[in-house]
């Protein structure tokens, strides 16, 4: 993108939040301005939840940013409980054509019939989709999820050549008799991040089927989705600027290094986001796609930021050990826990892997240890087996 149409959206927006008082405490009294993409990434940062206490603390549950100019009101879950989200008549003809966009970059035509299976109660996703194709000029059928036995005969009756929801439900459906689809659009639950799910959804819907996921927040409406080409996540660069930040102090990291996913609105007037730590973490990188976008979460979502520890000096996710797991034969699918030994006086920090079901041979052992060495940089000092492991969390931590 180019910068200075860039540093023109950038001002735009810092002019936008600064009129509510939820950034004002954030930053002060001053507008922020910025001359370059460089001076943007040293704006201060709004923390992940912050908007959550800001609708329960601030004229509950409306928040700050409720008034005159909301044309729509959608909630979303959260720790404290439902909490808004905001549309402006522009935001929402905005969202409407970026979302087409993206629906037609996934190879979708104003030919096809659509169904969606997501909710249309409170959430912002079922209206986000049907005004998307809408747009584009698709037929959508807004069915909602729940009864397969009715969507399955709409879909026959329809013709239905797309579907834009859950891949699990969509098995279903076809386990029950759905005709052959072109395109599935998954939302609403993880996708290829989870090993084999996507083979999994091949197996049941066919082959040739185009499987398209995005990644988007309540916040943000769209962030990144695949094209038709399905050359991983293409961010929606003229919806939103994204920056990869270390966790553990923002600052912004290279491209191909993985950290916190930060969003920033380039044209939203209700609840903009102006460097929002999404707690996502990824990488940024640039595929040579047909579809002519560059930009691309390589290997999409890879975690939570909150799961991120320094072992023996390097920074360690879990997910970073769910792939590689994944990557052997022997280990392929196993749970697994990482149990961390903190350094005290006159010990070491050690770490240990516990994976659940029988024992590695040696020769496995030898290739998953030589693949921490080379992938993660570090070794884990033991490798330890337990036939059944208990529900919680990855890490267990001591000292």
């Amino acid at each position: 993108m180019d910068e200075a149409w860039l540093v023109e959206c950038f001002n735009r927006q810092l002019e936008r939040a600064a009129a509510h008082p939820f950034y004002r405490r954030i930053w002060g009294q001053d507008l922020p301005r910025v001359e370059s993409v460089a001076a943007f990434s040293r704006v201060p940062p709004v923390p992940c939840g912050a908007f959550a206490e800001d609708a329960f603390d601030t004229d509950a549950p409306r928040g700050a940013f409720f008034n005159r100019g909301v044309a729509r009101i959608n909630l979303t879950p959260s720790g404290r409980g439902l909490r808004p989200i905001y549309f402006s008549r522009h935001d929402l003809a905005v969202m409407r054509r970026i979302n087409a966009d993206l629906l037609r970059r996934a190879g979708i035509t104003e030919d096809d019939v659509a169904i969606t299976t997501l909710s249309y109660s409170l959430l912002p996703a079922g209206l986000m989709i049907q005004d998307a194709f809408e747009e584009l000029g698709a037929k959508i059928i807004p069915v909602g999820p729940g009864d397969s036995e009715r969507t399955v005969e709409l879909m026959k009756n329809w013709k239905v050549t797309v579907v834009y929801g859950n891949p699990s439900f969509t098995i279903k459906l076809a386990e029950q008799g759905a005709p052959p689809i072109r395109v599935l659009v998954a939302g609403g639950e993880p996708f290829s991040a989870v090993p084999g799910y996507k083979d999994a959804v091949r197996r049941a819907l066919g082959q040739d089927v185009i499987l398209i996921e995005s990644y988007g927040m309540a916040e943000s409406g769209p962030i990144a989705r695949e094209c038709r080409y399905q050359n991983g996540l293409h961010v929606a660069e003229d919806y939103v600027h994204l920056e990869i930040v270390d966790p553990a102090d923002g600052t912004p990291l290279p491209l191909g290094e993985v950290g916190e996913v930060v969003v920033t609105h380039l044209d939203k007037e209700a609840m903009p986001l102006v460097r929002y730590r999404t707690g996502d973490l990824s990488a940024l990188g640039r595929v040579d796609c047909p579809c002519g976008r560059s930009l691309t979460l390589v290997g999409g979502i890879r975690g939570r930021a909150d799961q991120m520890k320094k072992v023996k000096g390097v920074k360690l996710y879990p997910a970073q050990v769910r792939a590689l797991l994944d990557s052997l034969p022997e280990t392929r699918g196993r749970a697994f826990r990482l149990r961390l030994q903190e350094a005290s006086a006159g010990t070491a920090q050690t770490l240990a892997l516990i994976l659940e079901g029988p024992p590695l041979a040696q020769a496995a052992l030898d290739a998953l240890q030589a693949l921490f060495r080379k992938r993660i940089l570090i070794v884990p000092n033991e490798v330890l087996t337990q036939e059944k492991l208990a529900a919680g969390p990855v890490w267990d931590t001591h000292g």
